[in-house]
Protein backbone atom coordinates (compact mmCIF):
# COMPACT_ATOMS: atom_id res chain seq x y z
CA UNK A 1 0.00 0.00 0.00
CA UNK A 2 1.02 3.40 -0.54
CA UNK A 3 1.56 6.13 1.90
CA UNK A 4 1.12 9.86 1.89
CA UNK A 5 3.45 12.31 2.80
CA UNK A 6 2.59 13.44 6.83
CA UNK A 7 -0.51 15.35 7.51
CA UNK A 8 0.60 18.72 8.90
CA UNK A 9 -1.47 19.08 11.93
CA UNK A 10 -1.60 23.05 11.32
CA UNK A 11 -4.11 21.99 8.45
CA UNK A 12 -6.03 18.76 10.57
CA UNK A 13 -7.28 17.86 13.92
CA UNK A 14 -7.00 14.64 15.67
CA UNK A 15 -10.39 13.06 16.35
CA UNK A 16 -9.81 10.52 19.08
CA UNK A 17 -7.16 8.90 17.06
CA UNK A 18 -7.91 9.61 13.16
CA UNK A 19 -6.46 12.21 11.68
CA UNK A 20 -9.28 14.74 10.12
CA UNK A 21 -8.20 16.89 7.27
CA UNK A 22 -9.48 20.68 7.18
CA UNK A 23 -11.01 20.64 3.75
CA UNK A 24 -13.85 23.64 2.31
CA UNK A 25 -15.87 21.84 -0.36
CA UNK A 26 -14.35 23.46 -3.33
CA UNK A 27 -10.58 22.26 -1.64
CA UNK A 28 -11.89 18.74 -1.55
CA UNK A 29 -13.43 18.91 -4.99
CA UNK A 30 -9.85 20.16 -6.39
CA UNK A 31 -7.97 17.80 -4.30
CA UNK A 32 -10.17 14.63 -5.88
CA UNK A 33 -9.52 16.02 -9.17
CA UNK A 34 -6.03 16.09 -8.39
CA UNK A 35 -5.91 12.56 -7.37
CA UNK A 36 -7.33 11.21 -10.73
CA UNK A 37 -4.50 12.59 -12.65
CA UNK A 38 -1.78 10.54 -10.73
CA UNK A 39 -0.23 7.20 -11.49
CA UNK A 40 -1.24 5.25 -7.76
CA UNK A 41 -4.34 5.09 -5.53
CA UNK A 42 -5.31 7.56 -3.24
CA UNK A 43 -8.74 7.01 -1.16
CA UNK A 44 -10.75 9.96 0.73
CA UNK A 45 -13.02 8.92 2.90
CA UNK A 46 -15.61 10.64 5.07
CA UNK A 47 -14.78 10.68 8.45
CA UNK A 48 -18.00 10.44 11.73
CA UNK A 49 -18.73 9.52 14.46
CA UNK A 50 -19.56 6.06 13.84
CA UNK A 51 -16.25 5.77 11.25
CA UNK A 52 -14.54 6.94 14.57
CA UNK A 53 -15.76 5.08 17.05
CA UNK A 54 -14.75 1.79 14.65
CA UNK A 55 -11.50 3.19 14.37
CA UNK A 56 -11.28 2.90 18.34
CA UNK A 57 -11.47 -0.36 18.18
CA UNK A 58 -9.89 -2.07 14.68
CA UNK A 59 -6.54 -1.26 14.16
CA UNK A 60 -6.90 -2.10 10.50
CA UNK A 61 -8.97 0.53 10.05
CA UNK A 62 -7.41 2.76 11.89
CA UNK A 63 -4.46 2.16 9.30
CA UNK A 64 -6.31 2.36 6.31
CA UNK A 65 -7.76 6.02 7.12
CA UNK A 66 -4.70 6.92 7.98
CA UNK A 67 -2.99 6.59 5.24
CA UNK A 68 -6.22 7.94 3.35
CA UNK A 69 -7.60 11.57 2.82
CA UNK A 70 -10.14 11.63 5.47
CA UNK A 71 -12.93 14.75 5.50
CA UNK A 72 -15.44 15.79 7.97
CA UNK A 73 -18.42 14.19 7.11
CA UNK A 74 -20.47 14.25 10.46
CA UNK A 75 -21.11 17.58 11.88
CA UNK A 76 -20.13 16.00 15.00
CA UNK A 77 -16.52 15.79 13.96
CA UNK A 78 -16.23 19.47 13.01
CA UNK A 79 -18.32 20.20 16.72
CA UNK A 80 -15.20 17.62 18.37
CA UNK A 81 -12.60 19.28 16.72
CA UNK A 82 -13.40 23.13 18.12
CA UNK A 83 -13.76 21.07 21.51
CA UNK A 84 -10.00 19.88 21.03
CA UNK A 85 -9.06 22.93 20.23
CA UNK A 86 -8.83 22.32 16.34
CA UNK A 87 -10.84 24.07 12.83
CA UNK A 88 -12.65 22.11 10.23
CA UNK A 89 -13.87 24.63 8.37
CA UNK A 90 -17.40 22.95 7.38
CA UNK A 91 -19.03 19.17 7.66
CA UNK A 92 -18.75 17.94 3.66
CA UNK A 93 -21.32 15.47 3.48
CA UNK A 94 -20.58 13.30 0.49
CA UNK A 95 -24.25 13.68 -0.40
CA UNK A 96 -23.53 17.16 -0.64
CA UNK A 97 -20.02 16.84 -2.54
CA UNK A 98 -21.16 14.25 -4.89
CA UNK A 99 -23.12 16.37 -7.65
CA UNK A 100 -20.82 19.53 -7.87
CA UNK A 101 -17.58 16.48 -7.78
CA UNK A 102 -19.77 15.20 -10.78
CA UNK A 103 -19.80 17.97 -12.88
CA UNK A 104 -16.48 18.95 -12.39
CA UNK A 105 -15.38 15.50 -13.44
CA UNK A 106 -18.00 16.15 -16.35
CA UNK A 107 -16.43 19.12 -17.47
CA UNK A 108 -13.28 17.92 -17.41
CA UNK A 109 -14.09 14.92 -19.31
CA UNK A 110 -13.01 12.36 -16.31
CA UNK A 111 -14.84 8.92 -16.55
CA UNK A 112 -16.06 8.10 -13.11
CA UNK A 113 -17.67 4.73 -11.73
CA UNK A 114 -20.34 3.80 -8.72
CA UNK A 115 -20.32 0.55 -7.31
CA UNK A 116 -21.93 -0.64 -4.72
CA UNK A 117 -25.58 -0.87 -3.12
CA UNK A 118 -28.22 -3.27 -4.06
CA UNK A 119 -28.83 -3.81 -8.00
CA UNK A 120 -30.26 -1.48 -9.78
CA UNK A 121 -29.84 1.62 -6.88
CA UNK A 122 -26.73 2.77 -8.36
CA UNK A 123 -27.38 2.79 -12.13
CA UNK A 124 -31.13 4.68 -11.02
CA UNK A 125 -29.12 7.19 -9.52
CA UNK A 126 -26.85 7.39 -11.96
CA UNK A 127 -29.30 8.01 -14.82
CA UNK A 128 -30.89 10.81 -12.66
CA UNK A 129 -27.13 12.48 -12.54
CA UNK A 130 -27.17 11.99 -16.44
CA UNK A 131 -29.95 14.16 -16.71
CA UNK A 132 -28.60 16.93 -14.86
CA UNK A 133 -25.32 17.09 -15.69
CA UNK A 134 -24.63 17.08 -19.46
CA UNK A 135 -21.54 15.02 -20.73
CA UNK A 136 -20.95 12.82 -17.74
CA UNK A 137 -19.00 9.38 -18.63
CA UNK A 138 -20.60 7.02 -15.44
CA UNK A 139 -21.30 3.49 -15.21
CA UNK A 140 -22.59 1.99 -12.32
CA UNK A 141 -22.47 -2.13 -11.12
CA UNK A 142 -24.42 -2.86 -7.96
CA UNK A 143 -22.21 -4.56 -4.58
CA UNK A 144 -23.61 -7.80 -4.31
CA UNK A 145 -20.60 -9.76 -6.31
CA UNK A 146 -18.98 -12.96 -4.75
CA UNK A 147 -15.17 -12.91 -4.59
CA UNK A 148 -15.29 -15.18 -7.96
CA UNK A 149 -16.99 -12.43 -9.90
CA UNK A 150 -15.07 -9.98 -8.71
CA UNK A 151 -12.24 -9.88 -11.33
CA UNK A 152 -14.91 -9.33 -13.69
CA UNK A 153 -16.50 -6.45 -12.33
CA UNK A 154 -12.72 -5.18 -11.57
CA UNK A 155 -11.89 -5.09 -15.57
CA UNK A 156 -15.15 -3.62 -16.36
CA UNK A 157 -14.39 -1.00 -14.11
CA UNK A 158 -10.85 -0.23 -16.00
CA UNK A 159 -12.33 -1.03 -19.28
CA UNK A 160 -14.14 2.36 -18.55
CA UNK A 161 -10.82 4.30 -18.22
CA UNK A 162 -12.35 5.19 -14.99
CA UNK A 163 -10.47 8.02 -13.09
CA UNK A 164 -12.64 8.30 -10.02
CA UNK A 165 -14.60 5.78 -8.49
CA UNK A 166 -17.33 5.97 -5.56
CA UNK A 167 -17.52 2.36 -3.24
CA UNK A 168 -20.88 2.60 -1.50
CA UNK A 169 -20.73 -0.48 1.09
CA UNK A 170 -20.76 1.08 4.21
CA UNK A 171 -18.19 1.37 6.68
CA UNK A 172 -15.80 -0.73 7.45
CA UNK A 173 -16.48 -3.10 4.54
CA UNK A 174 -15.89 -0.23 1.64
CA UNK A 175 -12.44 0.72 3.57
CA UNK A 176 -11.82 -3.31 3.37
CA UNK A 177 -12.56 -4.32 0.06
CA UNK A 178 -10.59 -0.51 -1.34
CA UNK A 179 -7.47 -2.33 0.36
CA UNK A 180 -8.15 -5.50 -0.42
CA UNK A 181 -8.59 -4.68 -4.28
CA UNK A 182 -6.49 -1.56 -4.27
CA UNK A 183 -3.72 -2.68 -6.82
CA UNK A 184 -6.60 -3.00 -9.34
CA UNK A 185 -8.44 0.42 -8.60
CA UNK A 186 -8.54 3.27 -10.27
CA UNK A 187 -6.30 6.93 -9.15
CA UNK A 188 -8.92 7.93 -7.09
CA UNK A 189 -11.17 6.34 -5.01
CA UNK A 190 -14.06 7.65 -2.56
CA UNK A 191 -15.45 5.30 0.10
CA UNK A 192 -19.61 6.58 0.34
CA UNK A 193 -21.71 4.75 2.19
CA UNK A 194 -25.28 4.81 1.32
CA UNK A 195 -24.72 7.66 -1.44
CA UNK A 196 -26.39 5.60 -3.84
CA UNK A 197 -29.50 5.52 -2.02
CA UNK A 198 -29.98 9.01 -1.56
CA UNK A 199 -28.88 9.83 -4.86
CA UNK A 200 -31.40 7.83 -6.47
CA UNK A 201 -34.53 9.04 -4.02
CA UNK A 202 -34.55 5.64 -2.07
CA UNK A 203 -34.21 7.78 0.87
CA UNK A 204 -35.18 11.09 1.17
CA UNK A 205 -33.01 13.84 2.51
CA UNK A 206 -33.72 15.71 5.88
CA UNK A 207 -35.16 19.34 5.96
CA UNK A 208 -32.76 22.29 5.79
CA UNK A 209 -33.24 22.84 8.96
CA UNK A 210 -32.02 19.63 10.13
CA UNK A 211 -29.03 19.46 8.25
CA UNK A 212 -28.47 23.11 9.23
CA UNK A 213 -28.79 22.42 12.94
CA UNK A 214 -26.69 19.05 12.46
CA UNK A 215 -29.68 16.82 13.13
CA UNK A 216 -29.25 14.93 9.86
CA UNK A 217 -28.22 11.77 11.76
CA UNK A 218 -32.31 11.80 13.70
CA UNK A 219 -33.74 11.91 10.65
CA UNK A 220 -31.54 9.08 9.35
CA UNK A 221 -32.76 7.30 12.93
CA UNK A 222 -36.01 8.36 12.81
CA UNK A 223 -36.72 6.48 8.72
CA UNK A 224 -34.39 3.59 9.66
CA UNK A 225 -34.80 3.05 13.21
CA UNK A 226 -33.91 -0.86 13.30
CA UNK A 227 -31.18 -0.63 11.47
CA UNK A 228 -29.33 2.41 12.82
CA UNK A 229 -30.63 2.67 16.57
CA UNK A 230 -27.08 1.05 17.76
CA UNK A 231 -25.55 2.80 15.87
CA UNK A 232 -26.71 6.13 16.68
CA UNK A 233 -28.10 5.55 20.62
CA UNK A 234 -25.22 4.02 21.52
CA UNK A 235 -22.41 5.23 19.61
CA UNK A 236 -23.03 8.93 19.89
CA UNK A 237 -22.43 9.03 23.36
CA UNK A 238 -19.39 6.42 23.06
CA UNK A 239 -18.47 8.90 20.77
CA UNK A 240 -18.67 11.87 22.83
CA UNK A 241 -17.11 10.25 25.81
CA UNK A 242 -13.95 9.08 23.48
CA UNK A 243 -13.17 13.16 22.85
CA UNK A 244 -14.15 13.40 26.55
CA UNK A 245 -11.28 11.41 27.65
CA UNK A 246 -9.01 13.38 25.13
CA UNK A 247 -9.89 16.90 25.91
CA UNK A 248 -8.84 15.14 29.78
CA UNK A 249 -5.58 13.71 28.17
CA UNK A 250 -4.99 16.99 26.83
CA UNK A 251 -5.49 18.93 29.76
CA UNK A 252 -3.60 16.90 31.56
CA UNK A 253 -0.66 17.35 29.26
Amino acid sequence: MSERNPIDATTSVNITGVRVEAFTESALIGRVLEMSEGDTTQVAVGVNAHVCNLARKDARLRRLLGSSIAYADGQSVVWAAKLLGGHLPERLATTDVAEPLLRSAAAEGIPVYFFGAAEGVAERAAAILRGRIPGLKLRTHHGYVSPEDMPAVLDEIAAHGTRILFVGMGDPAQQLWVDTYRDRLPAAVLTCGGLFDWLSGSNRRAPEWMIRAGLEWLWRLMIEPRRLAKRYLLGNPSFMAAVAAQMLRRSRA
